[in-house]
């Protein structure tokens, strides 16, 4: 199993986002809402290929519906599924993942076995439909998967060994009120492992690729009507106006460490400075959205792509956004919101104001004064290395605001 992650972690690594990109996971709208869905069946799976996989993606779907942290993956390793969903970075708080009564396996084969029907996925829909409404059940999820195994042998004297599996499979929703078929869902995903030389008996046989194989599958079919996480990679615009040059890259460094608090005052006072720019609107959008608040976040999506309708980026956060709106009222609906998220890293005004830094370092103490005049008195003694906003500038001092509502007067001498 070790191999096969470090595999996938070369595979992932290709697609792994640039060092000035910020990537992280947010709630993500499924393909097709089904937000009506409480009560949950899920029939055994046929697998033509492996019947002993019958069980094993039956139990992957359950699993996965009964995650807190659907989604969630280790975004350094690049596995899906395989490591604890607490290792992925999200600034979404309260939302977890478990929004369904799944029915107990072994509840679901009692009736089967009391109406006589088989247990391996071949019945037909009414009689799901039937069992569904035996156990008060919303929706039954029935389906078919399969997959296949392709070597390939490579070099002189084929030194080396690619397995390639290909798993696939359809699943089908059938409403129990209805007995029909309310939602489909056809996916297919394909895993390698290559080894040259001496290492080509470590290939693992394809019933242990086709497992992990199994499990991106069983995400895809989730994915398709149950709400979630997802990793997503935002790139962050430049916004190239001279006078916030050097405060863009600040912002961008308190986000890439996940300080969201320090790094909002900041993006905020550079669309109030210039609410025209849609870099500085499609930013604070990203804001919004890392922290699940799509309502905030879709006006500032509009406003960018208003100002700018050819950007692609700009229509496909619009369009996200809109989604995640679905998913937070669906959230408020079942009494389970998203966290609300105060940012507190200031007020935008002082985000962009000019500031001194005080020479020296901790254990120094530099005179700040009342009067621009050393002879006045002195209204605080100041750590070296501290930084000040700047209020005005006074020939030789610079009148600096101090703690709460005082201020003070230092010499340009003292500061760097």
């Amino acid at each position: 199993m070790t191999r096969l992650i470090i595999l996938l972690f070369i595979i992932f690594s290709s697609l792994a986002p640039k060092a000035q990109d910020i990537e992280c996971f947010i709630l993500k709208a499924p393909e097709k809402p089904f937000y009506d869905i409480k009560k949950i069946g899920v029939l055994e799976f046929d697998c033509s290929s492996n019947h002993r996989m019958n069980k094993f993606v039956t139990d992957q779907i359950v699993a996965d519906l009964l995650s807190q942290n659907r989604g969630i993956y280790d975004s350094k390793s690049g596995w899906y599924g395989m490591v604890k969903g607490k290792k992925g970075k999200t600034f979404v708080k309260g939302v977890n993942t478990d929004f369904y009564q799944v029915m107990e396996r072994e509840q679901l084969e009692k009736i089967l076995k009391e109406q006589r029907l088989s247990l391996s996925g071949t019945i037909d829909e009414s009689s799901a439909a039937e069992v569904g409404r035996l156990l008060g059940l919303d929706v039954i999820i029935m389906g078919n998967v399969s997959y296949s195994s392709v070597d390939k042998r490579t070099g002189q004297d084929y030194p080396c060994l690619k397995r390639t599996v290909t798993a696939k499979g359809t699943m089908k929703m059938v409403s129990v009120e209805t007995a029909q078929i309310v939602g489909t869902k056809s996916a297919q995903v394909s895993l390698y492992v290559s080894k040259c030389s001496d290492a080509r008996s470590e290939v693992p046989r394809a019933e242990v690729i086709a497992e992990s194989a199994m499990k991106s599958l069983v995400h895809e079919f989730t994915d398709y009507f149950a709400p979630g996480y997802q990793n997503i990679t935002y790139k962050f615009e430049k916004v190239k106006l001279k006078e916030f040059k050097t405060k863009s890259k600040e912002a961008m460094d308190f986000v890439k460490i996940g300080d969201l608090d320090r790094a909002f005052p900041i993006v905020y006072a550079m669309f109030e400075a210039d609410s025209y720019n849609p870099k500085a609107a499609y930013n604070l959008g990203i804001l919004y959205e890392m922290v699940g608040s799509n309502t905030d976040a879709l006006e500032y999506y509009n406003i960018a792509y208003e100002l700018d309708y050819s950007n692609i980026n700009y229509n496909q956060a619009v369009n996200r956004a809109k989604a995640g709106i679905g998913v937070n009222n669906y959230l408020e609906e079942i009494g389970r919101p998203v966290e609300p998220y105060t940012f507190t890293g200031g007020n935008a005004a002082d985000a962009l104001a000019e500031k001194v830094q005080i020479k020296g370092n901790s254990g120094d103490r530099v005179n700040v004064y009342e009067l621009p005049d050393k002879k006045s008195e002195i209204a605080a003694k100041v750590p070296g290395g501290l930084e000040f906003k700047v209020i005005e500038d006074r020939g030789s001092f610079i009148k600096i605001q101090l703690r709460g509502t005082k201020t003070g007067f230092v010499h340009k001498s003292d500061v760097k």
